[in-house]
């Protein structure tokens, strides 16, 4: 940094929007990024001419002693900052003669008389200067390299106004004067920046050619860098080594990313996809980009070929494709429904005894708390201009289910008892709109079907239904353990003594046909409802472990499992637009033609 460029540093209020670092803060940056720095080191090359603070701060005469501490970087300080630059208390270092650190404090007034600060961007610097000794290489390696690190710097330095764009993973932190910020980065000229540190345009391109190429050694795979663009600065931020030293040269990635299409008034070539010369950056448009490079495949495989959108700059879109990728499941790939806190309790447990959690399978469980809460409810609302009362539905269930199955290819499945007459219900399209859901499939990807076997639609939604839902004969505990099972669990929970007759006359059904259930048993068996299916399931856990029976499996509960587990795992979440396309249709063949969704793949479209 020049003279020059230090005057434009403060005059355009550079410091607000990436602060530098006083010396000790240095230190801590670097060692946080996996980077040994000692104020000893720091001195050492200071004193051999390679590397210096971007500025230092002389004691104020008749000022307190504690005057560098209660300066912070901020626009109400403008004028300050250019008073004391002007009467020379803020200066280069590398103009003055050499000074050892140890003058820098005033032991006995206990007062520190310089203050060095440092940029962020210098860790660049350091790392080069710690991998070779200055010692070792020839003065004329040393001298070119000087000049290009120092241009390499003071660009960063010269263009972090955009250092906010940087620190986001798609929501931007702006600086703490808020609305001015958009007002000072419409002000800010590219070329002035330039002129004054003595760059060039191309140097802006060389800058994020180089940082973007660091960025898949040290991060990863393009996908990994994608992931950590979308991940909360503040997770980043807490990081540390060499993993935090790749999201800080990904920072100034962004930074330059945003400062280049600021620029050049569109988009370029994202951080992972400088697979050219840094030429093409400039002159090559991203969108007509075809052929093997990776913004090439990109453009094949992300445009959706009916709207002609390219998904990948959809923000929610690609953050859903690159969870499938990483099978992160950041959608759920079946979405089960059930009526009572029953189901939503041991459905988990007893995939548990299967060894797979739900999170893991992409399997999601809702309460609905029953059926009825599919279609909502009617209410009667007052129209403020008739004052006449109007019957509307509230409904909380019916539309989402078709959103995530169009959208997300997230797969509902019903699971509860007749009682509320599940199946009719569905059948009814009051649990979702089987109608919206079938046009949507055949509108779109599915033109002409052969249908081998036409059917009505009544058929075809018993199929699709037949395969999505389960409905107990009784409820969750009679159906799925034996009388003797549910007696010993009982009695163990409750501390009662039934017989097993009695656990036996649950099943009867009374001549009205209504259901009773445990609490038949009286009110102290009904509260313990669920601790008694917990112990039934720990006995049968047991029972098992003893004596490896594999009629066990032939329960209900189990069979509603495997059919779960078989949606998510033959229900591949799409890992690009193209993917998804050809999802939507292989399951607007199954939805057209009652195919087998746990077998889809084997049905030429």
């Amino acid at each position: 940094m020049n003279y020059e460029f230090l005057k434009y540093y403060f005059k355009k209020e550079l410091y607000v929007e990436n602060p530098p670092l006083n010396m000790k803060n240095f230190i801590e940056f670097c060692d946080k990024r996996g980077i040994k720095l000692t104020q000893d080191k720091l001195e050492k090359f200071e004193k051999s001419g390679w590397f210096y603070p971007i500025f230092r701060v002389k004691d104020f005469k008749n000022k307190p002693r504690n005057i560098f501490i209660s300066l912070d970087f901020q626009p109400e300080h403008h004028n300050d900052f250019n008073k004391l630059l002007n009467e020379g208390y803020i200066f280069l270092p590398q103009e003055k003669d050499f000074m050892e650190f140890s003058k820098f404090f005033d032991k006995k007034a206990r007062k520190r008389k310089f203050e060095s600060f440092y940029s962020t961007f210098q860790i660049y610097h350091v790392i080069e200067l710690l991998k070779h000794d200055p010692k070792n290489k020839n003065n004329i390696f040393f001298d070119s390299y000087q000049i290009y690190i120092e241009k390499f710097i003071n660009l960063l330095i010269a263009t972090q106004i955009y250092s906010p764009y940087g620190k986001s993973n798609g929501i931007y932190f702006y600086p703490n004067y808020g609305n001015n910020y958009h007002g000072k980065i419409k002000k800010y000229n590219l070329n002035e920046a330039l002129d004054v540190i003595g760059a060039k345009e191309d140097d802006l391109y060389k800058t994020y050619f180089e940082i973007c190429n660091k960025l898949e050694y040290i991060l990863g795979s393009r996908f990994a860098i994608q992931l950590w663009k979308n991940i909360a600065w503040d997770k980043k931020d807490d990081c540390k080594g060499p993993t935090r030293l790749g999201i800080e040269y990904l920072q100034w990635a962004e930074m330059l990313k945003e400062c280049i299409q600021h620029h050049l008034g569109r988009e370029i070539f994202d951080v992972d996809e400088i697979d050219m010369s840094s030429e093409d950056i400039k002159n090559n448009i991203p969108s007509k980009e075809t052929g093997r490079s990776i913004r090439g495949c990109r453009n094949e495989d992300f445009t959706n070929e009916i709207t002609g959108e390219y998904e990948f700059n959809n923000h929610q879109k690609r953050l859903f494709y690159l969870a499938n990728y990483l099978n992160l499941n950041y959608h759920p790939k079946v979405v089960v429904f059930v009526e009572g806190k029953t189901e939503e309790i041991m459905l988990p447990m007893f995939l548990k005894f299967y060894a797979i959690s739900c999170d893991n399978l992409g399997i999601e469980i809702i309460n609905i708390g029953g059926v009825s809460n599919f279609y909502g409810k009617n209410i009667r609302i007052k129209d403020e201009n008739t004052r006449k009362y109007m019957d509307n539905i509230v409904t909380s269930y019916k539309h989402l289910i078709n959103y995530n199955l169009h959208k997300w290819q997230a797969l509902p499945y019903f699971l509860g008892d007749d009682e509320n007459k599940l199946t009719e219900r569905v059948l009814e399209g009051r649990v979702f709109d089987l109608k919206e859901l079938f046009e949507k499939f055949d509108g779109r990807n599915i033109k002409e079907i052969e249908k081998k076997h036409p059917e009505s639609d009544k058929e075809k939604y018993e199929k699709m239904i037949k395969e999505w839902s389960h409905v107990w004969e009784y409820d969750f505990e009679l159906d799925n353990y034996t009388h003797e099972e549910l007696q010993k669990a009982i009695n163990e929970v409750c501390e009662t003594n039934f017989s097993l007759e009695e656990i036996k006359n649950i099943y009867k059904h009374p001549q009205n046909g209504e259901k009773k259930g445990l609490k038949i048993l009286g009110d102290i068996v009904e509260a313990n409802k669920i601790p008694i299916n917990k112990k039934a399931f720990k006995n049968l856990v047991k029972y098992y472990k003893e004596t490896q029976d594999e009629s066990i499996f032939d329960k209900d509960i189990f069979k509603v499992l495997d059919k779960i587990i078989d949606m998510a795992i033959f229900n591949p979440l799409p890992i690009n637009t193209k993917h998804s396309m050809s999802n939507v249709s292989e399951l607007g063949v199954y939805l057209m033609n009652g195919k087998d969704i746990y077998k889809r793949d084997k049905y030429e479209l």
